[in-house]
């Protein structure tokens, strides 16, 4: 099968996929009684005229079908409803305001990940069975086995309370105002715009949140590189390449390492559904202003809206995610065929 076939029918299963999301998401949110009073607070109980014209304006006291069917016709006209825990805004204002800033973590999250696994996952395999292996070990396992919330705890306090070398929090400083959007991505925007003093505070508040959600990941790269690698220097063609005299560092390097890569590409896009969970954690930790935290934000205060369309967002890029690593994939292994 073509590789443009291919997508297309992903594509087409990514819908249906979205669809069940959004039900059982619309299904359990709407399962904790009338948001109303949770949106009006304590004004609920002196205005009952103002619940019942909001519950008429929602079609909360409607069949839960015929309230999904009007959310799926406004969701068909690009319109997401309005944000209760946000002084009832546009959720897609709300969406374009947070989104670019868990891009921002997610981005420097990936590369983190990647590079302390992919380093860690190269030494632990050439140094199998030995001391350093075992500590490569332990610090992974202890990363990943940890909550995420626990390590942000420890590298703030490292980093921000013990060395004093980094913020504690935001997404730059204070003083700073956001630049104009082009991109609308704050960091890349004012790389673009030569703001470098936004630019470089930016980079320092976006370190933490993102190392956190590296140091409890990184270990899925790791072990995974080190068993590929270790299934490699095994085969067939690694006893050739040895037959040959070639030395031990070539063999490893050339023929094993570039082999055993391979499972990496796959392992990513599960990597990338990690990081993408993990900012609700982080973004709440260190107060970082995007989309993790304005879905704690949502579910606190029963904003429906909100919950769906995070929800839908977040799912939306894993599903992207899973379909660029099967891409990439093939395009590593020859071998691999579209079906």
């Amino acid at each position: 099968m073509e590789i443009g076939p291919y997508i297309a029918r992903r594509l087409g299963l990514a819908v249906f996929t979205l669809l069940g999301v959004l039900v059982i998401t619309f299904i359990i949110s709407h399962s904790f009684g009338d948001p109303v009073y949770a949106w009006l607070g304590k004004g609920a109980a002196y205005e009952p005229g103002l619940v019942v014209l909001y519950e008429k304006k929602f079609h909360l006291n409607d069949p839960i079908y015929v309230q999904f069917y009007y959310y799926l016709v406004g969701l068909a006209q690009g319109n997401l409803g309005v944000s209760p825990s946000r002084g009832f805004a546009p959720v897609t204002t709300v969406i374009e305001q947070t989104l670019p800033y868990t891009l921002q973590i997610v981005f420097f999250a990936i590369i983190e990940t990647l590079l302390m696994g992919i380093v860690f996952g190269i030494i632990a395999s050439y140094y199998h069975k030995k001391p350093i292996d075992a500590g490569i070990r332990a610090f992974y396992l202890s990363g990943y086995c940890s909550p995420t919330f626990f390590i942000g705890l420890l590298l703030l306090i490292l980093f921000v309370y013990i060395f004093h070398v980094l913020p504690s929090g935001g997404a730059a400083g204070i003083a700073l105002a956001t630049p104009r959007a082009i991109t609308g991505i704050p960091m890349l925007d004012a790389l673009l715009r030569g703001d470098f003093a936004y630019f470089w505070s930016s980079l320092d508040h976006v370190i933490l949140p993102s190392l956190t959600l590296g140091v409890t990941t990184f270990g899925v790269v790791t072990r995974i590189l080190r068993s590929s690698v270790l299934d490699v220097m095994h085969s067939n063609f690694i006893r050739t390449a040895r037959a040959k005299g070639a030395d031990e560092r070539t063999v490893f390097l050339n023929h094993g390492l570039q082999n055993a890569l391979i499972p990496v590409v796959t392992v990513s896009s599960l990597v990338v559904t990690f990081l993408l969970t993990g900012t609700v954690f982080v973004e709440t930790i260190f107060g970082y202003p995007g989309m993790g935290q304005y879905v704690v934000q949502a579910l606190l205060a029963s904003d429906y809206p909100g919950i769906l369309a995070t929800t839908l967002v977040f799912a939306t890029l894993i599903i992207l995610t899973n379909l660029a690593a099967d891409v990439l994939y093939v395009a590593v292994d020859p071998q691999i065929r579209y079906s």
